[in-house]
């Protein structure tokens, strides 16, 4: 029996020595062909960047003080799936670092721990407001079982879970920062996809009575590559390169060439201007909404579905610091509206290897923005000196004479939105793709779907394995109903410590 999602029927079977099309070179599409060079399969990859890793690379910055590493944003590797952590532990090797978590949340002054803890959130929002926030999540329980009302919007969904009190003030503010609308205009499916089976009474039964043999705790502990998360795309490039594959950096899909119901080239943007990259199977990571429009005699109404949908976009603010830490978290999350930002991480705190030396530190400051809006059109220059001043005025960590300096790193289409009414366009586009025997979408843009790295990496590892002859329903991955940091164990089962 097959590990992971089961069949939907649609598999991708490749001939003996077929060459298999990889677009975008992002951790799912390296995965992809890495995964098939492994076996003996033949693949090629192209990517319109410079690089590998796509949104999840890390950037080298030297220095008169050496050298400072930045990953885009930061990303973890925790995973439920055995074989996608033996593939991650294969692939950093010798690179490999357990890192203890520390995330919290600060607003108005304070501090809560992320996810929320019931009993830490409670006790920083004081008595009065702890008792409003219980009584009010018990009248919203009871009167949804007497007048049941669908959860269609994320604050119907938050709602739902922790009350309007504790939605007003841990979810609201750092929502309307990432998407930049408010909550009553986004789909409950972005919080059903993210906090899975959490809730106020939950989380107070799990603090007053835990859980035997069931939920052992919210993930504590995360792997990381010692230089940056950039080096598992890196790695699996290597390999690929040594067994035969080819990545073609700066390599920009401009068309897809169908024949019926099947993929039979792509054209791409290369260095003697346009030419045809024929295959037998493809897989895209490059975002949907872009894919459809591409396609060669594309409907209208998939290119008004494609249309019809968005994606968020994000600037990395990476400053340097002579200071040996400013925080203890991996993640702090920023919720008071007065501070633009929405989140930042301090990347010496996943691995000293990522400053110079002990005396050194940085941080790597998001904005959640859309291109061409007040975030976006500001200069680099100001959104360094506007991070500074926020890190030493409003919030203390950092004095001026310990800033070395900082520059600002610019990435579109991060999140795919989910604004209510998106299913309709995204199912259309997806039934279009579906309709090519040789085609499979993964990734995070590739399949319009908010997932974690891990989800990404397992699309791009299942697509392959569908090349390669098994049948796996790539929309089965991360569709299970638990929350996604949850881990458990058996009952009576002990627990296994990393």
């Amino acid at each position: 029996m097959q590990n992971g999602p089961q069949s939907n029927g649609h598999g991708v079977v490749a001939k003996s020595g077929s060459p298999t099309v990889v677009m975008g070179a992002g951790p799912a599409g390296v995965c992809s062909a890495y995964v098939l060079t492994k076996a003996g399969a033949p693949a090629t990859v192209v990517e319109a960047a410079p690089f590998v890793g796509g949104l999840a690379r890390t950037i080298k910055k030297e220095t008169e003080h050496g050298e400072f590493k930045f990953d885009i944003g930061g990303h973890r590797w925790f995973t439920k799936n055995d074989e996608l952590n033996a593939l991650f532990k294969e692939v950093v090797a010798d690179e490999l670092l357990w890192v203890n978590r520390i995330s919290r949340i600060y607003f108005d002054g304070r501090y809560v721990d992320y996810p929320l803890k019931v009993g830490n959130a409670l006790k920083a929002v004081g008595p009065v407001t702890a008792a409003k926030a219980v009584a009010d999540y018990g009248k919203q329980q009871a009167e949804q079982k007497l007048n049941p009302k669908p959860i269609v919007s994320m604050e119907d969904a938050y709602v739902a879970q922790y009350g309007r009190t504790l939605y007003e003030l841990f979810f609201a503010r750092y929502s309307e920062k990432v998407w930049g609308m408010s909550c009553d205009q986004l789909s409950a499916d972005w919080v059903s996809q993210r906090t899975k089976g959490m809730s106020l009474v939950t989380a107070i039964k799990d603090a007053v009575i835990p859980s035997k043999g069931e939920v052992v705790s919210l993930i504590d502990q995360f792997m990381y590559p010692k230089y940056g998360f950039g080096r598992f795309s890196e790695r699996m490039a290597d390999a690929i390169n040594g067994w035969g594959g080819d990545i073609r950096l700066q390599t920009p899909v401009e068309k897809i060439l169908v024949d019926g119901n099947h993929v039979t080239a792509i054209q791409v943007k290369g260095e003697n201007g346009s030419e045809l990259i024929e295959g037998d199977n493809f897989i895209s990571s490059i975002p949907m909404t872009l894919l459809c429009k591409i396609i060669e005699g594309a409907p209208a109404d998939v290119i008004q579905a494609a249309n019809a949908l968005s994606f968020r976009d994000i600037i990395t603010v990476n400053v340097m610091f002579k200071k040996r830490q400013v925080t203890h978290d991996t993640w702090l999350y920023v919720h008071d509206r007065d501070i633009l930002f929405g989140r930042f991480h301090e990347p010496k705190n996943w691995s000293p290897e990522m400053v110079p030396g002990d005396e050194y530190t940085s941080l790597v400051v998001e904005y959640f923005c859309t291109k061409g809006d007040h975030i976006w059109n500001m200069s680099d220059q100001q959104l360094v000196d506007l991070t500074v001043k926020y890190l030493i005025e409003d919030l203390h960590f950092v004095k001026p004479d310990e800033v070395i300096g900082g520059f600002a790193l610019r990435a579109t289409k991060a999140y795919p939105v989910y604004d209510i009414g998106y299913e309709a366009p995204l199912n259309k586009m997806k039934e279009f793709i579906k309709s090519f025997d040789n085609l499979q979408y993964i990734g995070r843009g590739g399949s319009f779907r908010y997932n974690n790295t891990d989800h990404s990496i397992e699309t791009g590892m299942l697509a392959a394995k569908n090349v390669l002859g098994d049948h796996y329903d790539l929309e089965a991955v991360n569709a299970d109903d638990e929350y996604h940091e949850i881990k458990r164990v058996p009952t009576g089962a002990g627990h296994t410590s990393h």
